[in-house]
């Protein structure tokens, strides 16, 4: 397995004391958790919270609320499973649908992604595939979706589970560790973070977060795909193809993993000036991106992190300014990328 967690925790930059690291497979896929030792009990809470929100959002579990809805189209009102959808939602408006959680119908449905023997759809059935995020409806007291919609929350579970444990921590007035999901990492207090270029196992940055409370969301196009590494798992669900212009999108903020986990899920399948446009226009949201032609383009960090470029073979761009697309790119960092693989692949 990859070591992207061991990479971003060798980086800390705590004082003396002494941190502790505990791993576990949760929400398809590696999560781990560092704080002071003396926190060790917290870290057990911790994933006691994650263990809830996946027993909420899994697609994976059959006995979990977002399963039993696709199966059944009516479950009872559950909370957490609301408050996703509800973000969802919004999300879905601010990206002007390319963040669209009924993508389920295809990815899950049609590519089986997260399956040990995933698919390749026809053209045809993707064409017809019904993606509605009209067709999801909750009251308080159930949740129902319609006919043939299939919710997918994989764009923004783990940056949503994130920040649920932040917040959690904050409440015990624990200010020091980080937690990681993956590609989805709060940093509670300042701390440095090493980003892997998507072509090899080098890393070609290192991000210096500026303040605590950094979130860092990452979203790459190559470690997980059907048959073929062209059917990548970031599809757009306006064209219900592939998104061909990012190989991987790094965002970066302040405590806000669920927002930056589902925008770029969204700029990875966005067309590349309506991508720049969207960044353009959320100054609070630092971006490093490589493209398809291996460039690496990059803004909005000068409040937020110091970038130091390592040697490589990527060529480092700040994106033009004009009327539609102004920024004040500056001093970017590097960034690690999240393992995909299949999430029961992972736990066995």
């Amino acid at each position: 397995m990859p070591t992207l967690l061991l990479l971003v925790f060798s980086a800390l930059l705590f004082a003396q004391e002494e941190m502790i690291t505990r791993t576990q497979v949760l929400m398809g896929t590696y999560v781990s958790i560092t704080l002071e030792a003396k926190e060790n009990a917290q870290i057990t809470h911790a994933f006691e919270h994650i263990k809830q929100i996946e027993a909420s959002l899994s697609n994976y579990d059959s006995n979990a609320s977002l399963s039993k809805l696709n199966a059944t189209h009516r479950i009872k009102y559950d909370p957490i499973l609301s408050e996703a959808l509800k973000l969802s939602t919004t999300y879905y408006k601010e990206t002007n649908g390319y963040f669209d959680v009924t993508i389920g119908a295809i990815s899950k449905e049609l590519y089986h992604f997260g399956e040990e023997t995933p698919r390749s759809p026809s053209k045809e059935a993707l064409k017809a595939a019904r993606l509605d995020i009209h067709g999801i409806h909750i009251n308080d007291k159930t949740i129902n979706t319609e006919a043939n919609i299939s919710i997918d929350l994989g764009g923004m579970g783990k940056g949503y589970a994130t920040d649920k444990v932040a917040t959690f921590l904050g409440r015990q007035n624990i200010r020091k560790g980080i937690i990681a999901l993956s590609g989805d990492i709060r940093c509670l207090d300042l701390c440095e973070i090493e980003l892997q270029s998507p072509y090899s196992e080098q890393t070609f940055a290192t991000v210096q977060s500026k303040h605590p409370n950094l979130s860092v969301s990452t979203s790459g196009t190559y470690r997980r795909y059907a048959t073929t590494k062209a059917e990548h798992h970031l599809i757009n669900p306006k064209t219900a193809e592939q998104g061909r212009e990012f190989v991987s999108v790094s965002l970066f903020t302040t405590a806000n993993n669920a927002t930056i986990d589902a925008y770029a899920t969204a700029i990875s399948v966005m067309p590349r000036e309506q991508a720049l446009c969207f960044l353009g226009q959320h100054k609070e949201i630092g971006f490093v991106l490589v493209d398809k032609n291996a460039e690496v383009l990059y803004g909005n960090t000068k409040n937020l992190i110091d970038i130091v470029w390592l040697d490589y073979k990527e060529t480092l761009s700040k994106p033009s300014s004009t009327a539609n697309t102004k920024r004040n790119p500056s001093n970017a960092k590097s960034f690690i990328h999240p393992n995909t693989t299949h999430p029961r692949v992972i736990i066995k």
